[in-house]
Parts: C-alpha cells; sequence; structure tokens
C-alpha cells in the first residue's frame, strides 16, 4: 500500500512558508539585539563546522531545533549557519533541499559567520556535535548529537541527548512535536536521507533513524491522500518517492565539476588545535583535514595539489594540511587517498621531526593500512617551500573516513609517536 501512493508525496512548500518567516523574523531581531547589546537573552543553536561546505545534517538539525525552541519553548532562539554568505554555492545538495522548504536565497535568509564575524558570549544550543568550538565562548545549554560523547558540558547542559545513530536530524526529528509544519519535516529528512544512502540495509542506518523517519513521512504526505499508509521502518528503503530524492540528492552532491581546487578543500573540512607537549617549546599548531570526494589525479597533478594547498594552508594558518579523497575507481570500487603537506612559517616547529612522528604513526596504523602512492608524488621544483615536508597515500582501508583519521592524528601529535629512525623517510619531499 505504502509503495503505491507513496510516490504522489509532494515536497512542494505551501507559498508562505512559515519555516522561512522564522528565520528572516528571528535573525533581524537577533542582530538588532546584539547590535544594542542585549543578545544575551537568546539561544544560539549551533550545528558542526565543516569549514566552508556544512554538511545538510548540520543545517537542517540547526533550523529545526532553533524553530522548536521559539515556536514551541518560546524562549528567543537562533540557528546559526557555520559558513559565510558565499559558500552556500559549495553543496548543491544543500541548496536543493532548503529550496523544498521555500528558502531560495540563505545567503540573505539565514544568519551565517559573515552577519556575525566576532560572535558574543551567549548561551549555545549544541547539535550534530558535543564540544563548544573553540572560537565560541558561553554556556552550552543543551546537546543533541550522533557523534561519540567527548563527555563535555555535563554540568551547564540540561538536555545531552548524544547516541551514535545516521543522522543527527534523525535525533532532532524525535525530540519535536508530533505535529511539525511540513516543510521542517522535509529539511529534516532530506538530511537523514542523504546520511544514511536513503536507509540502505547493511549502511549508516540504525532502529533510531528509521523509526524517526516513520514518524515524519506522513507529515510529507497531502492531507488529501486519507488512505496513505507510513511504510514499515524497514521498509523504507524500498519506498519509489525515498528512492528517488536519495538519487536526486546524491547526484547533486557528487557533481562537483563547477569546484575548483580552493573550493574541494574547503567544501569539507574541519580544523584542530595541537599542542605538541614533546617539541620544544611545546608549540600549539592547527591542522586542517579536508575530505574531497575527488581523486587527486583529477584535480591535483602538475603540482595543483600543493599550490592549493598551500594557499588553504596559509589562509587558515595551519602548520599540517591532511587531504583525504573518497572516489570510485575503475569497476566502481571505492578508494581512498591521503595527501600530507607539513610546513612552518613562525621558525618554533621542528617540521623533520615533526614529520617523521607523522609518518610513523600513519604508516604503523593497522586500521588505516596505508601505504605509499608510487604513482601520484609531490612536485619537488619549487611547488613546496623550504622547512617543508610531504607524502601522498593509498589508503587500503577505504571504510575508514575522518572519524577514524581525526582521532590518529591526535594521538600523533599530543602523544607523540616514536621517531623515525630514517632521516629521510621513503616517500617524503624536504626542501
Amino acid at each position: 500500500m505504502a509503495k503505491s501512493v507513496a510516490h504522489q508525496v509532494a515536497f512542494s512548500p505551501p507559498t508562505a512558508s512559515a519555516i522561512l518567516k522564522y528565520l528572516t523574523d528571528s535573525k533581524s531581531a537577533f542582530l538588532k539585539d546584539k547590535e544594542g547589546g542585549d543578545e544575551k537573552k537568546w539561544t544560539v543553536v549551533l550545528g558542526n563546522e565543516a569549514g566552508a561546505g556544512l554538511d545538510l545534517d548540520s543545517l537542517a538539525s540547526a533550523i529545526a531545533y532553533a524553530w522548536f525552541l521559539s515556536q514551541v519553548e518560546k524562549k528567543p532562539a537562533v540557528p546559526l549557519i557555520q559558513i559565510g554568505r558565499e559558500d552556500f554555492n559549495l553543496r548543491a545538495e544543500n541548496l536543493y533541499a532548503l529550496s523544498l522548504t521555500g528558502i531560495h536565497d540563505p545567503a540573505s535568509e539565514l544568519l551565517t559567520t559573515s552577519d556575525v564575524p566576532q560572535f558574543p558570549s551567549t548561551d549555545f544550543f549544541l547539535v550534530d556535535q558535543n564540544r563548544l568550538p573553540p572560537q565560541f565562548s558561553g554556556t552550552v545549554v543543551g546537546i543533541i548529537d550522533h557523534h561519540q560523547d567527548e563527555g563535555l558540558h555535563k554540568d551547564t547542559a540540561k538536555i545531552r541527548q548524544i547516541s551514535l545513530c545516521g543522522s543527527c536530524a534523525s535525533l532532532v526529528a524525535s525530540s519535536l512535536p508530533a505535529q511539525v509544519p511540513q516543510e521542517l519535516a522535509t529539511l529534516l529528512f532530506t538530511a537523514m536521507v542523504i546520511d544514511t544512502n536513503g536507509f540502505k540495509p547493511g549502511g549508516k542506518a540504525t532502529a533510531e533513524d528509521r523509526e524517526a523517519a516513520t514518524k515524519l513521512v506522513p507529515l510529507l504526505a497531502p492531507s488529501s491522500l486519507d488512505d496513505f499508509e507510513p511504510p514499515m521502518p524497514d521498509a523504507l528503503h524500498e519506498v519509489s518517492f525515498i528512492t528517488a530524492l536519495n538519487k536526486e540528492l546524491s547526484t547533486r552532491k557528487s557533481d562537483l565539476s563547477y569546484l575548483s581546487g580552493w573550493d574541494l578543500l574547503r567544501r569539507d573540512y574541519k580544523e584542530y588545535s595541537f599542542t605538541l607537549r614533546w617539541m620544544e617549546g611545546e608549540p600549539t599548531i592547527k591542522v586542517g583535514l579536508a575530505t574531497v570526494p575527488v581523486a587527486l589525479k583529477v584535480w591535483g597533478k602538475k603540482g595543483k595539489l600543493e599550490q592549493e594547498s598551500l594557499k588553504w594552508m596559509k589562509h587558515r594558518g595551519l602548520t599540517v594540511l591532511g587531504v583525504l579523497t573518497t572516489f570510485k575507481g575503475k569497476k566502481g570500487v571505492h578508494k581512498r587517498q591521503m595527501a600530507v603537506i607539513i610546513t612552518d612559517e613562525t621558525g618554533k616547529v621542528d617540521v623533520p621531526a615533526l614529520a617523521s612522528k607523522f609518518w610513523a604513526g600513519i604508516e604503523g596504523n593497522t586500521e588505516l593500512d596505508a601505504r605509499i602512492h608510487k604513482k601520484f608524488k609531490l612536485e619537488r621544483n619549487g611547488h613546496l617551500p623550504a622547512n617543508s615536508a610531504g607524502k601522498v597515500y593509498k589508503q587500503r582501508n577505504a571504510t575508514a573516513t575522518r572519524k577514524t583519521v581525526a582521532p590518529l592524528v591526535k594521538a600523533i601529535l599530543e602523544e607523540g609517536v616514536p621517531i623515525s629512525k630514517e632521516a629521510d623517510p621513503p616517500g617524503s619531499v624536504k626542501l
């Protein structure tokens, strides 16, 4: 029954989007209060920072929970989207999902970091993360997240709903009332679909994701479908409109032909700070990890990888940049590569020592199973400056994502691994 009518579900929002009105009104009111120094009465709902390429899960979760706090809990709340106005074009799937909710000009309709480059201290509700980013100061009053619990903010967060599942939007949806606006349900549903690959069995979707999705499906259907029966949770992946939506979102997400190397690096990017306590002077460095869904040979040949990476590193003040590619090779086999560049302009970092520890940590990790890439080599002719090092690896375990790499990098840099005895590790470039 569900399959026969589900394809009729309309994703067209009402002409006057209630969600759009809430977003524009709350943005205007917040900025007015901020100008008057009265912003502390607001709760800012903050999604995960992923560089310029904010993912749909964070975007949808922040908008939905801010709406809930404001419209249901009756508290002044606004979602802050952690990208600049100019960065919305980096995620075609986000623009499509937002358009389904009546948001056609997110750069002007949503509150972004371009609107508040210097953010004041206030109350924060975190979604899709459970650690307040270091650039913000204030009180974390709540958390809804699907990542590993870091055990933070327990003294202030009245709500700490942290559960490992496919999509944070699923947890947010489970926290909302039974009836929410159709466009809000649509936005959350798109995030859940793209994060779980259409709820495919054996993928990222958990029972929690499927239950939340089943709750939302009736809200997507026009009220005229009196005979609409929501699909069973285990059958979601078979529903025609879900299959079609997943295909549409995936197609838009994977078409990156219009992006430059600079855009690819910043599209899905996370940044960390680590103190090298094992190094003389104990310098604190910034490390960036960029996930790029395009093979290096497509965009990084003839020194372009080094040129774009160094430009991004200077822009962000990085000492280490890891470029983590994920793509399909011949016969559709999923593959991953890792390019790492280390450089220092401060004179405070011993680059050879740092590089040796880094290579030893990466090459000694059995989970990554990384091997030096024999065909793709970093250019030696001036593309890397003096006091720099770099390597490119093939990652044999293609299932190990940034969620695997980031904790390993943290362990290498903060705890230190034994320095390689090789003065010039094979495959490295030092100029």
